[in-house]
C-alpha cells in the first residue's frame, strides 16, 4: 500500500528526451515525455483504443503516438487523433 498523496521521485530531467519513458510507479504504470515547447507531460501508460502500453510509442510533434494503431495522445490526456477516423476536441 503506498499513500497516494504523497510526492515520489519519478525521474531525473535528463532522463525524458526524444522517446517515451515507462514507469511503475505505487503499481501505476505512467509514461513521460515531452510535449510541445519541450515541457514535460506524464500519462497513463495506456492506450484507450486497445490498451497498449503508451511508453512503446514514439513522441511526434510533440504528440505521443501509441505504437500499436497511431493514436495520438496530449499532453492533457486527450486522444487528438486516430489514423483514418475523425476525432472531435
Amino acid at each position: 500500500m503506498f499513500p497516494k498523496n504523497a510526492w515520489y521521485v519519478a525521474c531525473m530531467p535528463d532522463e525524458i528526451d526524444d522517446k517515451p519513458l515507462g514507469r511503475k510507479i505505487c503499481n501505476e504504470s505512467i509514461v513521460f515525455y515531452r510535449g510541445p515547447d519541450n515541457v514535460a507531460a506524464a500519462l497513463e501508460d495506456f492506450c484507450p483504443h486497445r490498451g497498449a502500453p503508451l511508453s512503446l510509442g514514439r513522441v511526434v510533434e510533440g504528440k505521443l503516438v501509441c505504437g500499436y494503431h497511431g493514436l495520438e495522445m496530449g499532453c492533457d490526456g486527450k486522444t487528438g487523433a486516430m489514423p483514418g477516423q475523425r476525432v472531435r476536441g
